[in-house]
């Protein structure tokens, strides 16, 4: 049995997915998206041989634009796999972008929109799942009163390559 079928309540195997860039936000697909970013962080973990566990109170914010910041929460991101938390304050957006790599993104607080092929906008709640292809334009903003905290997992050094760039 996968970690996916396991996280299944229903029992049911996973449906072929036939998009490229996928949103889920049903209670299923949250359960497998958060069973599958815990064990990531555990595996990770585990490779590094050592207990990690960390407050939001002790991460090292980096500002990266107006309103945006990351805190790396395990791993190296200037190597390969790793995750980090992206903070977007309320009313602020990312810039057009891409990334080298895939990722995974999990909305932790706030509504994150997160826009595929400049147009295509994905309101995500708390719980919302996105994967973002690497090297593929994309937007990100956070929209209402509460400031939106993402959990970002990637297998790729962390890069931010403004679009047209």
């Amino acid at each position: 049995m996968t970690i996916w079928q396991a996280a299944r309540l229903d029992n049911q195997p996973p449906k072929p997915i036939q998009e490229k860039n996928v949103t889920f936000t049903s209670k299923n697909n949250w359960c497998a998206i958060m069973a599958a970013t815990f064990s990531f962080m555990i595996a990770n973990t585990a490779m590094a041989n050592e207990q990690l566990s960390r407050s939001v109170d002790d991460l090292v914010w980096e500002q990266g634009g107006p309103g945006l910041y990351f805190a790396l929460a395990w791993g190296d991101w200037t190597q390969d796999d790793y995750g980090m938390i992206v903070k977007i304050e309320a009313g602020h957006a990312a810039p057009e972008h891409s990334h080298t790599s895939d990722y995974h993104g999990v909305t932790i607080q706030g509504n994150w929109v997160h826009t595929f092929d400049g147009n295509d906008d994905r309101s995500l709640a708390p719980g919302g799942y996105t994967f973002q292809s690497g090297k593929e334009d994309h937007g990100d903003r956070c929209e209402g009163p509460e400031d939106c905290l993402i959990l970002i997992h990637q297998h790729g050094p962390r890069d931010f390559i403004l679009s047209g760039g």
